[in-house]
């Protein structure tokens, strides 16, 4: 029996273009002026929060800050899961998020279903993405649904969530023991675990850790071609 549901973001939730064509876009715009606020090279100041995670990059790269520049936003181009890139970005992010600028579009069938799971069926609702877990609280808290146009009040979507999870305090996403600690850690069976990804080595690893497991297909996703499990299109088809 599943009581505790683990759910990807990108792709599974929400679809995979908010990241790319929203949030990727809006830190990059905010950056340059950003950066702009500091001399050069940097030097340790614990009273900046900003200033602390600029000083976490490789110390060549913050000599000046047109070479911190390129390298914040090469590792943003290429899509590197870099944490201290990912610890930026969450703060950045949370500006546009209280804004209003940025409102996260999820799937409406999976705030359906989150909400059901955890109020009416007594099951456990968990994040495990590779962003940050300040990121994915962000996200959750400024929700439409993708049905909804940009102008609609956000939804918060936290108090659904009974915990979360990143490549910092689970592991990556596509090894087995990542898997094994998120149970652990929630103090269940791998047996009674359920993870949704629209990644197939992500759910492969899952499976192998003893979860069970399904393949997210949502417009926009890349094609699967070799599935290790059953693939599914909305959150309606499960019987949970």
């Amino acid at each position: 029996m599943v009581s505790n549901i683990i759910l990807d973001i990108e792709g599974t939730i929400c679809p995979i273009s908010f990241v790319k064509d929203v949030l990727f876009p809006y830190f990059l715009r905010q950056l340059p002026a950003l950066l702009d606020q500091y001399q050069y090279p940097l030097l340790e100041d614990s009273s900046d929060p900003i200033k602390t995670i600029l000083l976490k990059f490789p110390q060549d790269k913050t000599a000046t800050r047109d070479l911190l520049h390129t390298h914040i936003k090469a590792l943003v181009d290429n899509d590197v899961k870099d944490s201290v890139l990912k610890e930026l970005q969450g703060l950045i992010w949370a500006k546009g998020y209280h804004e209003g600028t940025i409102k996260a579009p999820l799937y409406q069938d999976a705030i359906q279903a989150m909400y059901t799971w955890s109020t009416h069926k007594d099951k456990k609702v968990y994040i495990y993405s590779s962003g940050s877990v300040q990121a994915q609280k962000l996200l959750l808290q400024y929700v439409r649904s993708i049905n909804e146009p940009e102008s609609a009040p956000g939804k918060d979507l936290n108090e659904l969530v009974s915990g979360y999870f990143d490549t910092n305090n689970a592991g990556p996403k596509i090894q087995t023991s990542s898997y094994s600690k998120i149970a652990e850690k929630i103090n269940s069976s791998p047996e009674e675990c359920l993870f949704l990804s629209d990644n197939p080595k992500e759910v492969a690893a899952a499976l192998e850790a003893g979860m069970q497991s399904y393949i997210v297909v949502r417009p926009g996703n890349a094609p699967v071609e070799s599935a290790p499990a059953a693939k599914i299109s909305t959150f309606d088809q499960l019987e949970l």
